[in-house]
């Protein structure tokens, strides 16, 4: 993987400045590994050494899963593989920019309508936040988009599309961290399902990565971030 100098920079501001454990509200605490553990674990696998400060400052694989460590995921995560979940990130980053439409989700075409129905069961008690992402995806193509996620507050992404069978969503947390994905292999994606909802206790605002991917089928798309007060 490629992480740039800036990015890591970037990272290490928001990981010292405000960055706190993420806390899924319907369960416990996600506790991130002490400094040290946290460090030994970017060394690569058995039989190899750590890697070095310079190496690390270069952008190596090692450096990303060195603040991978350090940042607990904010849902489930499926995927732990650190090349999977690069080469998904450089994807999603690489894709063009889903359409964002204000007050799309309060819309009666059918994407807003069946993205409020799924919200109804996976996102109960939450308020839309921000625009509602849309747009049209080939098999194994991704959109993306950005979402922030600020204090005192809980989150959940809900998708839905009428044809895409298998529509994925994803969270990161730039260059490359996976800090939630869906779980599920059919049309209506949610991250952070209630009651197990996306909380952090950063104290600053933090901005995600959403990538929208279509796994299997092909069609219009859309997504909406849902939040409540802690």
């Amino acid at each position: 993987m490629k992480t740039t100098t800036a990015n890591l920079l970037v990272l290490s501001g928001i990981l010292g400045a405000g960055w706190a454990p993420a806390i899924a509200c319907g369960g416990n605490a996600a506790e991130a590994p002490p400094p040290a553990v946290a460090s030994s674990s970017a060394s690569s696998a058995p039989g190899t050494s750590a890697p070095s400060d310079s190496s690390a400052s270069s952008g190596g694989a090692s450096a990303s899963a060195s603040a991978s460590s350090a940042a607990p995921p904010l849902a489930a995560v499926l995927i732990t593989d650190s090349g999977a979940v690069q080469k998904l990130f450089d994807a999603a980053n690489s894709a063009p920019a889903a359409t964002l439409k204000a007050g799309g989700i309060t819309g009666q075409d059918p994407l807003a309508k069946g993205v409020r129905d799924v919200a109804k069961a996976s996102a109960a008690g939450m308020t839309p936040d921000g625009p509602l992402a849309m747009g049209s995806l080939k098999e194994k193509q991704h959109l993306q988009a950005d979402v922030t996620f600020k204090p005192g507050s809980c989150y959940a992404v809900v998708g839905y599309s009428q044809k895409v069978k298998d529509l994925d969503l994803h969270l990161f947390l730039p260059p490359g961290i996976l800090s939630g994905q869906d779980t599920t292999d059919d049309n209506k994606p949610t991250i952070g399902r209630g009651p197990d909802w996306m909380c952090t206790a950063a104290s600053i605002p933090i901005t995600y990565k959403l990538d929208i991917f279509a796994d299997e089928g092909a069609g219009d798309v859309a997504a909406q971030l849902y939040s409540k007060t802690k």
